[in-house]
């Protein structure tokens, strides 16, 4: 039976691509997806596992070296002088036992735990100095080694990644058996130091209590876990020779409730007996994780064979799949890449070309860009996504066309609006000028010093129309000037200077072109410092020169700002934002923005150590004027004044109001 044409070859991109997603989702997603995952993972978890348990036995080789140091130090701080041999001997064991797991320990799974739980044993050498010259108490040495290897016990190496239930048992049983080893030795270190003082010291007979129901504790763990045969190898440990004259040694501390011992017990003896049933513990302890190691193998052998079938089927998938995408190229891949080209040069070159030509011709239309058009041969749907490609660029075209005679005309607006207010501006300021020139009454002459300075701030306000739009300043100067006196002609466009305190400038001078630029960015930063500071608080100013320029600081001690709006300020002082669609509270920051770059300035607000908003400006070399450029010191008055007011175009210093009240300190 053949089957229909549109079914094997479909002319529609929903068939072709149905066709391929069909054999994909099952043969790829499903297997590997699914199956792959799975088996890969238990895979990984088989082989952590495997790692998990040699650290784990390793942590306990160390384990038993420290429990074997703490119940020798313990017999030794106890009166016993035969133990100070054993105990050395005993010292080169555990160095050697950290040292093989410190090398153990790689990436293993838990070793970053175990890194941490390794930090207790950091002060070993000074509790070892402290036991041999006898400046701690018994009690203390035997704790300190307690916490040491409690937090190493406390580690479930493996426990968490084994989906297993014979290995989480096996596990389970290892740390169970582990805690029940912890306590015994314990129970023969606490032992030893009181067998060799010949009594039980206060509060110590309840410390031996606590520690043998410890120990039944963790036998009954080790129970509900263990296999018959693990808990046969524990049970002849338990039932051994020394085991049992261990035993009768405990009795008798049992019996010694009142503090002196019944019966007195050789400490040498009793160590050999416990040591004994330790190191059968141990060799459980050992057998138990060959047993969980080996399950693990098997379990990786397992998941190997599964992924390596799981893979072949994939794989077999994959060329299937590969074949059919083949044959589907020439009806899909090549007009679709041609028309992704296409969709690409509209972005990337189309349309910014002509919103690049509605900026650079002053009243002619660009020509629409050329239309999208389909391969030929290409099948239906791809047509239509052309031709919707084609609708999309012309809607583009005529939006983009738009906006850019919209913006166009509002920049010209703008900057003809300023020019006009400026020219306003300077105007009146020439008639306050003569006004004050004229004046006699101080009062009078006050007041029209005030409405001088309210017009300075209106020029101001009508220069940062100018900086937006990119126009510069009419306002020229040719001489160099003190940085001191650019930062004073600042102050005299800021509302409320008087709370401004000018600390330790470093005496420069300022190339004569970018004056005023640079004392209208101060302008800006001073009051927004003022602006966002409580008024019983200065703003601060301080400058310095470095290798690299001068660094100059405004510092306010305000509220501060978060740091989310403190990054997004320094976008705008960094040109990242456009001043069209930013909310117009920021204008300041653009304008602070654009002569920033215009200067070559670096500018950025930081948090102050204390309080507020710390404004940076890096000058750079090439504005700082040299020493043969510098004015002479007695012109900075009436230069101040041309600066601040007075200055026309191409006009010099005249009379004026310098503002007063402003510290400076060098």
């Amino acid at each position: 039976m053949r089957l229909p044409q549109r079914i094997v070859r479909p002319r529609t991109i929903s068939g072709q691509l149905g066709r391929i997603l069909v054999v994909s989702l099952v043969l790829v997603s499903v297997l590997l997806g699914v199956i792959v995952v799975r088996e890969v993972g238990l895979y990984r978890q088989s082989g952590a596992t495997v790692d998990a348990v040699s650290l784990a036995l390793a942590v306990q080789d160390l384990v038993q070296e420290v429990q074997r140091e703490r119940g020798l130090s313990n017999g030794l701080l106890g009166g016993d002088a035969r133990q100070e041999r054993p105990v050395a001997d005993q010292r080169v064991n555990t160095d050697r036992a950290l040292h093989a797991l410190d090398g153990a320990m790689g990436e293993a799974p838990g070793a970053a735990q175990l890194r941490s739980a390794l930090d207790r044993f950091a002060t070993l050498a000074t509790t070892r100095g402290q036991i041999d010259s006898r400046g701690i108490s018994r009690q203390a040495a035997f704790q300190f080694y307690t916490d040491g290897i409690a937090e190493l016990n406390r580690l479930t190496l493996g426990l968490d990644s084994a989906r297993d239930e014979q290995v989480r048992h096996g596990l389970r049983a290892l740390y169970a058996l582990g805690d029940t080893k912890e306590q015994t030795a314990k129970e023969r270190g606490f032992l030893n130091g009181v067998f060799a003082a010949g009594e039980f010291r206060p509060d110590e007979y309840g410390q031996f209590q606590e520690i043998r129901a410890d120990k039944t504790a963790g036998l009954a763990a080790f129970a509900r876990d263990a296999t018959n045969r693990q808990q046969q190898l524990l049970d002849a440990a338990t039932r051994s020779e020394n085991a049992t004259r261990a035993a009768e040694s405990e009795q008798i501390a049992i019996a010694s409730y009142a503090g002196p011992l019944v019966r007195s017990v050789d400490p040498g003896t009793w160590w050999t007996q416990m040591t004994a049933v330790i190191d059968e513990q141990r060799r459980v302890q050992q057998a138990i994780g060959d047993d969980v190691r080996q399950r693990a193998v098997v379990l990786r052998e397992q998941a190997a064979l599964i992924l390596g079938g799981v893979l072949l089927v994939a794989l077999l998938a994959v060329i299937a799949e590969a074949t059919m995408v083949f044959v589907s190229i020439r009806a899909i891949v090549r007009p679709l890449a041609k028309l992704a080209v296409d969709a690409g040069d509209v972005a990337d070159r189309r349309l910014p070309g002509v919103i690049a030509a509605w900026h650079a011709s002053d009243q002619s239309q660009p020509p629409p860009p050329e239309p999208v058009r389909a391969a030929p041969g290409a099948s239906a749907e791809i047509a239509a996504l052309a031709a919707a490609l084609d609708g999309v660029q012309s809607t583009a075209f005529a939006l983009a066309s738009e906006q850019a005679l919209v913006r166009r005309n509002t920049v010209e607006s703008l900057a003809n609006l300023a020019r006009r207010n400026q020219n306003l501006v300077r105007r009146q300021l020439g008639l306050i000028s003569a006004f004050e020139r004229a004046e006699l009454d101080p009062k009078g002459l006050s007041n029209l010093f005030e409405l001088d300075h309210l017009a300075t701030r209106m020029r101001r306000n009508a220069e940062n129309l100018l900086v937006l739009v990119g126009e510069a300043s009419p306002r020229r100067w040719a001489e160099p000037i003190a940085l001191a006196d650019v930062i004073r002609a600042g102050l005299s466009e800021v509302d409320d200077y008087q709370p401004v305190l000018v600390h330790r400038v470093d005496d420069v001078a300022i190339v004569g072109g970018v004056v005023t630029a640079l004392a209208h960015m101060l302008a800006e930063l001073i009051e927004n410092g003022l602006a966002f500071s409580p008024p019983d608080l200065e703003v601060e100013i301080y400058g310095r020169m470095l290798p690299s320029g001068y660094l100059l600081a405004v510092v306010d001690h305000g509220i501060g700002m978060p740091s989310d709006r403190l990054a997004q300020a320094n976008a705008r002082l960094r040109g990242e934002q456009d001043f069209v669609v930013a909310p117009t509270r920021y204008l300041g920051h653009y304008v602070v923005g654009r002569l920033a770059r215009r200067l070559g300035i670096e500018v950025e607000l930081t948090v102050s150590p204390v309080s507020g908003i710390v404004a940076r400006l890096h000058l750079p070399a090439e504005i700082i004027a040299t020493e043969e450029d510098r004015w002479a010191p007695e012109a900075d008055e009436p230069l101040v004044a041309a600066l601040s007011s007075r200055h026309v175009d191409g006009g010099g210093p005249a009379e004026g109001h310098v503002p007063g009240g402003m510290s400076v300190q060098r």
